[in-house]
């Protein structure tokens, strides 16, 4: 899936390049179609991560070059997989939403048309949360035995700068691509780990697992040792982000 994507941006990413070595000519646009100032738009690139994300978008025309949009929707991250060979039974839940918005500036001497057609650059924020339990129980094995529950929640902050075309197709359909957006963000996340899951380190069966485990969830191995912890850390830090999306909308 992440690859059809990937080729998708690359394929409209070719037509914006190839449009952009044409001749450019003074922006003309139609009354009737200055008169429709708004799109509402289905943002597909959520589902990268999940097939449930539902995220929708709101694109306002302020001016001849110049829109604001709002973006908001559910947003949950691919679900913590384990080895399941032990016969473990899982219980998760997730819930989480994003919300982001930014402001557009078309550009003038490029764009044949007026907003919101056309080459545009613009200044975004956005903030992604994301909470999570899964519960896992061994339910029949001489080898281990007990619950083991992980509880979390991420919340990433990011402000920056994007570049992105947007095509107007019989004046109504619209495919707004956003192909670059370099960005600063604030990572914050805590993990919790509680649970009295006991295992056989002598078993090399089970010591394969267990490896997976300690390697996947730091702290695992404490807990394994002391039969039960609730210990919940949290980690915030600073980084580079990058912000893409294609964008499927209505204009009227």
């Amino acid at each position: 899936m992440k690859k059809i994507y990937i080729i998708v941006i690359a394929i409209f990413f070719g037509i914006t390049l190839t449009s952009v070595s044409q001749t450019k000519s003074n922006a003309t646009t139609s009354t009737d179609e200055r008169s429709r100032l708004n799109v509402l738009k289905w943002n597909l690139t959520p589902m990268i991560w999940n097939g449930r994300n539902i995220n929708l978008s709101y694109e306002r025309v302020t001016s001849d070059f110049g829109s604001f949009s709002v973006n908001a929707g559910y947003f949950l991250l691919p679900s913590i997989g384990l080895l399941d060979s032990i016969n473990m039974e899982k219980a998760n839940k997730q819930f989480g939403f994003t919300i982001s918005g930014d402001k557009r500036y078309y550009f003038k001497k490029r764009n044949k048309r007026h907003a919101p057609d056309g080459l545009y650059w613009g200044i975004f924020g956005s903030v992604h949360y994301y909470e999570f339990e899964n519960s896992f129980t061994v339910t029949d094995s001489e080898y281990a035995k007990g619950t083991l529950i992980l509880n979390g929640d991420i919340g990433i902050f990011s402000a920056g700068v994007e570049l992105g075309y947007q095509f107007v197709l019989k004046n109504n359909i619209t495919i707004d691509l956003i192909f670059m957006g370099p960005a600063l963000s604030s990572y914050t996340g805590k993990l919790g780990i509680k649970g009295d899951l006991q295992v056989d380190k002598e078993s090399e069966y089970i010591k394969a697992i267990y490896d997976v485990l300690v390697a996947k969830y730091p702290g695992v191995d404490k807990l394994l040792d002391e039969k039960s912890i609730n210990d919940k850390g949290t980690v915030f830090s600073l980084g580079p982000g990058l912000r893409y999306m294609v964008q499927i909308g209505y204009r009227f």
